[in-house]
């Protein structure tokens, strides 16, 4: 392949990554929340079910690949907005457990209602063969960045 061609490839490439990046999720519920915060509720409503109501930090921490700081950082204004609630765990006291509550459980089912429409959406707009192709190509560049992580020299 001519070293042009392929320079300018990578170029556009590299352009199209940065505008999916970009990217943001209009109409949601509520403003007031950014959108860390929204994808911290999802992940939480998604990872309870009824045997287990609550995670610790440790767990989100895992879920998120964030530091448990990190996740402090997300729990304390959820908290205070009340979207959230810690709990003490009942064989050990020292754990502390993170619960949605009402208020969080019906904002994080309106989130995943608002995506499961816009993904909805896009797979009716591209059609069954390309939504196929295309999340199979971005699974291949997904696989390809996690093992070539690009830093931040090469942006």
């Amino acid at each position: 392949m001519d070293q042009n061609f392929s320079d300018q490839i990578a170029i556009e490439l590299l352009q199209l990554l940065k505008e999916i990046s970009r990217l943001r999720w209009e109409h949601q519920p509520n403003m007031e929340l950014r959108p860390s915060e929204n994808e911290f509720l999802v992940l939480l409503y998604l990872s309870i079910d009824e045997d287990k109501k609550a995670l610790t930090a440790s767990e989100l921490s895992n879920l998120l690949k964030i530091t448990p700081a990190g996740v402090t950082h997300l729990i304390n204004p959820l908290e205070e907005l009340g979207y959230i609630e810690r709990l003490k765990d009942s064989n050990d006291r020292r754990i502390v457990l993170i619960s949605l509550t009402k208020k969080g459980e019906q904002f994080a089912e309106a989130l995943i209602e608002i995506t499961s429409e816009k993904i909805g959406g896009l797979v009716d707009f591209l059609g069954e063969e390309d939504s196929r192709t295309f999340i199979r190509i971005m699974a291949s560049v997904i696989r390809y960045l996690q093992e070539n992580p690009l830093s931040a020299n090469s942006i």
